[in-house]
């Protein structure tokens, strides 16, 4: 398994005085400018792999902020109705006139989406991303679904059928097609993105590819990701399983639709080449990924949230707590109450070589203070603590820059060192397997819960 860099010049000033480098890249057709596409020539002069995303992010995002009024009341109808019942409705709990109105803007939603997906121009994007000369190439695809799960348009409140999400499949699969026999992609990876809601829409997704020859997939995940709710069932086929307690509905739809797509593979006897997952970059969810798919196929991943996880929140991903993530006023109070950091990556242990780093003296200016809360106020502040603990802090305009690199590139590699545990090829599930037991083992909270659900999915 391998993470996939965004190609920024963040990523790309955070790795520039290092020999350690990203396994690979990856640039949006929406993001391409003369600088970006003089970078994707250097990286690949150097070798590194490069992907050519499709851009499709910022559209899905517009179709969501279309609809989202209309699908919010929706949404607090469902809500309403789940504290009545105790339990997520679904089935004939769903009153009829709730069903049809969820429907038919579920409908509205996908005729919005095909009507933007149909007037892009499919020759200039190919053009355009075959201008960064890469390596793999996302596939133009229909984004419907995508934006159906950014509403909260569930299956269960519109009653959608598995066939409604075929269709969405096969025309993301013409797409596919389309680029994939132009002659100018005939020395690239080209990856058709698929799309599901569930496991069932995931295993018939499976199985359009598998019969379409696609060897190579791709699914977004970065709406999953973002979906706050809860859910206390599954279906697999025509069985549903109850959840003794409510589950968060990210992790349990990313195994879901993960083992499907890997079942429906198996239902043709095909097994795919390469998997990649668009917009995911969450340390905990990694097991899920490399226990649900075929240990036959190589696994990627990308994500932007090391670079806004670095710069807008001040995060750095602990590589000695499963990437868990800490902020750096977090990361300092446990400094001055007697714990300590680990500088394991290389960008933070150069960094703390030539900028220092004094838990002694850190220790020492708090007490002074009066042993105050640590906030981004006092990390922001020229003085004896912030000089103590330069990566951790904001103060010093001379450092900001090179504290700001280094933190993305430390949240790379700690991310690439998680992904490259689980290897390519057999041995990948009992690593994986082995990750979410002892990621389960702990004090029960939401996340446990959460994990152990999607074990249970990609085992079954």
């Amino acid at each position: 398994m391998r993470f996939v860099a965004n190609l920024r010049q963040e990523t790309i000033s955070a790795f520039a005085k290092h020999e350690t480098e990203v396994a690979a890249y990856l640039l949006s057709s929406h993001r391409v400018t003369a600088a970006s596409l003089k970078a994707a020539r250097e990286v690949r002069a150097l070798g590194v792999p490069l992907f050519a995303d499709n851009g499709t992010k910022p559209l899905i995002e517009a179709t969501i902020a279309r609809f989202e009024s209309d699908a919010k009341q929706i949404r607090l109808k469902v809500t309403t109705l789940r504290r009545t019942l105790g339990e997520v409705p679904r089935g004939a709990a769903v009153p009829a006139d709730l069903r049809d109105r969820a429907s038919a803007l579920a409908n509205e939603v996908v005729e919005f989406a095909t009507g933007i997906s149909e007037a892009i121009n499919t020759d200039l994007l190919i053009a355009t991303q075959l201008e960064m000369h890469p390596t793999d190439l996302i596939a133009q695809e229909d984004f419907a679904t995508g934006a159906l799960i950014g509403l909260g348009l569930e299956r269960e409140t519109t009653g959608w059928t598995v066939g409604q999400f075929d269709r969405r499949n096969r025309r993301s699969l013409a797409l596919w097609r389309r680029v994939a026999e132009d002659p100018r992609c005939a020395d690239v990876r080209v990856y058709a993105v698929l799309s599901a809601m569930d496991y069932n829409t995931a295993r018939s997704a499976g199985r359009l590819a598998a019969a379409a020859g696609v060897s190579h997939a791709a699914i977004g995940f970065a709406g999953v990701m973002l979906d706050g709710s809860a859910t206390d069932f599954m279906v697999f086929g025509t069985g549903s399983v109850t959840l003794e307690r409510p589950a968060p509905r990210r992790y349990v739809r990313l195994a879901q639709v993960l083992r499907g797509i890997s079942d429906g593979y198996a239902d043709t006897g095909k097994a795919l080449e390469r998997f990649h997952c668009l917009g995911l970059g969450a340390p905990a969810v990694f097991p899920i990924v490399a226990a649900a798919l075929s240990e036959t196929g190589m696994i990627t991943t990308d994500a932007t949230s090391p670079i806004h996880d670095a710069v807008r929140d001040r995060v750095l991903y602990d590589a000695t707590n499963d990437g868990a993530r800490a902020t750096t006023r977090e990361i300092v109070s446990r400094i001055v109450n007697g714990e300590e950091w680990r500088f394991v990556s290389p960008f933070s242990i150069a960094f703390r070589d030539e900028f220092g780093h004094d838990p002694a003296a850190a220790r020492a200016a708090w007490e002074a203070f009066g042993r105050p809360p640590i906030t981004n106020a006092m990390l922001e502040t020229p003085g004896a603590l912030a000089t103590a603990l330069p990566l951790f802090s904001d103060a010093d305009p001379a450092t900001k820059g090179a504290v700001g690199r280094v933190r993305i590139a430390h949240n790379h590699w700690v991310l690439g060192q998680i992904c490259e545990t689980y290897p390519d090829g057999p041995g990948r599930l009992p690593v994986a397997l082995a990750t979410l037991d002892r990621l389960c083992s702990g004090p029960a909270t939401v996340t446990t819960r959460a994990l152990e659900v999607a074990r249970a999915v990609v085992t079954r």
